[in-house]
């Protein structure tokens, strides 16, 4: 026995094409992402003594498993016909991002706190993963879905 969904829950539920839904739900996720991203990062940098470059490579990789599983799920309709190329094309867009993350880190290490640097590079690197993720990846007729 199935529970029929309302309206409001299949518009807040439901994965959906129009970007004015997507670009919120992408915002959230990526704010969930980005709890688990400085959480680690400061783990790996207070505690663990890693370099702030290598910590935020580190964070900021398991983050992008964390959004690869929620835009799957619930921001973006339309899935990769298969699961591990889709996932690789995410890997490999996300990669990008790191490099984006990366250099905003490494330009901004030494003149700004680790964690100022860090906003800088999610507000860059957010522009990118959502535009490559919709686009790319997440569309009709994309070679990843």
């Amino acid at each position: 026995m199935t529970i029929p969904r309302t309206r409001l829950a299949t518009l807040v539920l439901a994965p959906t094409q129009a970007t004015l839904l997507q670009l919120p739900r992408a915002l959230l996720v990526s704010a969930l992402a980005l709890a688990l991203d400085v959480v680690v990062l400061i783990l790996l940098k207070e505690r663990c003594g890693l370099p702030p470059v290598a910590a935020a490579t580190i964070s900021y990789l398991l983050g992008g498993v964390v959004q690869y599983v929620l835009c799957s799920w619930w921001v973006f309709p339309t899935q990769p016909d298969n699961a591990g190329t889709g996932f690789v094309v995410f890997l490999l867009l996300t990669l990008v991002g790191l490099v984006i993350t990366d250099g905003v880190m490494k330009l901004l290490n030494g003149h700004t706190h680790y964690l100022v640097a860090k906003g800088a590079a999610v507000a860059l690197s957010f522009v990118w993963n959502f535009t490559s993720r919709k686009y790319l990846i997440f569309r009709r007729g994309s070679a990843a879905a």
